[in-house]
């Protein structure tokens, strides 16, 4: 039996103890800002099991930024793990049907532009090229059947095919000028300058050899002058889905892109086979619609709605289409008063949970989706965004980034009943915890036409409460 260790030595190591808890933190720099490790959207297996993500490693010299792709158990029974580590970056990566798999977008050595890898999460082994195109591959997506992928691709105006898309690429290379002739607006995207390529949809079997098809390749809708995806910060994007039977997809488009000097752009959903022919529109009103998502059980499609009005601000709504007809549109939360950011579909496709922005804070609701209630607030501390649920699971469960002015973004997973958020990843604790920042602090005040005015107070670093500041 060990003797019993006297009074002084625990009372020595609780000096000790707090001494380290106590040391001094600095205030915030830019390396604390810059640094910090950048955790991308969780996207969960359709089993509820897993969670893949990205994390960007940012560095002052661009050459030695790190992105890889991470993986965590859904319940938080281990740490996460990297499941890639390649100089080039992993982008879009999204899970097979079965949940044994992911698929995702890298430039890779070898390669000229990014392609599409295939990587067998449950047997583990390298990832496998699947695409071979001249201009890349971007945003993957498996078919509910799990044969097939689509994804985007940019293509030269006019190109039926690959080999023409590199005819005129050598042709474009082996000019002796390099200007560029704009005939429409815009010319530019904030800080890209835009070019006469299009994003274009693409189709291709898993099979060994499989070609890549172009599914819009020839369509009325490309030939527009004002055909384009929707404008994104990463350039256009389609927001393209598969069809719940395998045989369509739904993607956004505009054909007004060249009015945009003097009339308002609208994004519309379409509807193209892929087994070719021209693609229909859905039924649309007056503004932009983005990224639908089917319900589970194939009778629905939502959708972000952001609608033109005579307002200086337009609240983003969500619809829901009736599918296979969608002739029949619901206002999703008709009377709710905040703005849709994004949204996700319950296993049982009936409930659905999204965020919008409130008081400062993005909170995360839940909804019936078939009457007229009010919505429920599942968590609204700090901001929720990129929300996702796993479509095969019994049990409500999102996952989604979780923020705060002083937490970076991390992956938490929220039971729908309990309502408690539960920490996946926590790659920015220690280095947060050194810096000497405080919470915002929230407070209101009554103008004098009596409305309320909410305010947030930002101390500042060290902030002691017995001290006057300037």
């Amino acid at each position: 039996m060990s003797k019993p260790r006297p009074h002084w030595l625990f009372a020595l190591l609780l000096l000790f103890t707090c001494a380290s808890i106590a040391q001094p933190k600095h205030s915030i720099t830019h390396e604390d800002v810059w640094l910090m490790k950048r955790v991308g959207a969780p996207i969960p297996s359709p089993d509820g099991k897993w969670v893949v993500f990205s994390v960007v490693e940012p560095a002052y010299d661009e050459k030695e930024v790190v992105t890889d792709l991470w993986i965590v158990p859904a319940d938080g029974s281990a740490a996460p793990r990297k499941v890639t580590n390649t100089k080039g970056g992993e982008s879009g990566a999204t899970w097979s049907p079965d949940s044994k798999s992911i698929a995702f977008s890298a430039r890779r050595d070898g390669d000229d532009a990014n392609q599409i890898y295939a990587l067998n999460i449950v047997e583990g082994g390298a990832a496998v090229r699947v695409t071979s195109l001249s201009m890349g591959a971007r945003t993957p997506q498996f078919s509910p059947d799990g044969k097939r992928l689509l994804f985007t691709s940019t293509v030269f105006p006019g190109a039926l095919n690959e080999d023409d898309n590199k005819k005129m690429a050598a042709e474009r290379k082996a000019r002796k000028y390099n200007a560029r002739v704009y005939e429409s607006f815009p010319v530019r995207y904030w800080d890209k300058w835009l070019t006469d390529q299009q994003t274009h949809l693409f189709v291709q079997s898993l099979a060994a050899g499989a070609q890549a098809k172009d599914i819009l390749a020839g369509t009325n809708l490309v030939k527009a002058k004002g055909f384009a995806g929707r404008m994104a910060d990463a350039g256009e994007e389609m927001d393209a889905v598969w069809t719940p039977d395998g045989d369509a997809i739904v993607f956004a488009a505009t054909t007004e892109k060249d009015q945009a000097a003097y009339a308002s752009v609208h994004t519309y959903l379409y509807k193209i086979s892929i087994a070719g022919g021209e693609p229909t529109q859905l039924p649309a009103r007056k503004g932009n619609f983005s990224k639908p998502k089917f319900s589970p059980d194939g009778k629905a499609l939502y959708s972000v709605f952001e609608p033109e009005t005579n307002k200086v601000y337009n609240l983003n709504q969500l619809f829901r289409f009736d599918w296979p007809a969608p002739s029949k549109v619901l206002n999703f939360a008709a009377r709710f008063d905040r703005s849709i950011a994004s949204f996700a579909i319950a296993p049982n496709s009936q409930d659905v949970y999204f965020t919008a922005e409130d008081s400062g804070s993005e909170k995360l609701y839940s909804a019936f989706g078939y009457q007229e209630v009010a919505p429920t607030v599942i968590a609204e501390k700090g901001c929720y965004t990129n929300i996702s649920v796993p479509s095969k699971v019994s049990s409500g469960v999102v996952f989604a980034n979780w923020e705060t002015a002083i937490s970076p973004a991390e992956i938490v997973r929220i039971d729908a009943a309990t309502k408690k958020p539960v920490a996946l990843t926590n790659f920015n604790a220690d280095r947060a915890a050194k810096v000497g920042w405080q919470p915002l602090r929230e407070f209101t005040f009554t103008s004098k036409r009596g409305k309320p005015i909410h305010n947030f107070l930002a101390l500042p670093p060290n902030f002691d409460e017995n001290k006057k500041y300037p």
